[in-house]
């Protein structure tokens, strides 16, 4: 029996590509992977091996999808470069739950994200 053990990707789509993806690595600070830059779409690969890619349907067509929660380092800091390139947050601040603090916000293209860090 096959069992899951992790993400290896998730994918957004985009109403505009080059949009999306400054966002991502301007605000979020990821990088392509080499090789992994298309004319409709990109992909970044995050240090533990996951796979995150932001995409453009060649027909131009799109609908809300997906969610994510990026784990960072210092949470607190993560939230403040948010606020300050003006994402909308859907939790007013950072929530602290048992395990975790957490925010979810929304990209420019309306898709949801999160800020996530483990207690």
């Amino acid at each position: 029996m096959t069992r899951t053990t992790g993400i290896d990707a998730v994918h957004y789509l985009a109403k505009d590509l080059q949009r999306a993806t400054a966002f991502y690595r301007e605000v979020l600070g990821l990088q392509p992977s080499s090789g992994s830059r298309w004319d409709h779409g990109t992909e970044f690969e995050l240090g533990d091996g996951s796979t995150f890619g932001i995409f453009a349907m060649p027909d131009g067509s799109w609908y809300p999808c997906g969610g994510v929660m990026f784990a960072v380092t210092d949470i607190g800091a993560a939230a403040q470069r948010l606020r300050d390139a003006g994402v909308h947050f859907f939790t007013n601040g950072l929530l602290e739950m048992p395990g975790c603090r957490v925010a979810w916000c929304r990209d420019p293209e309306g898709n949801t994200f999160a800020i996530h860090a483990r207690k």
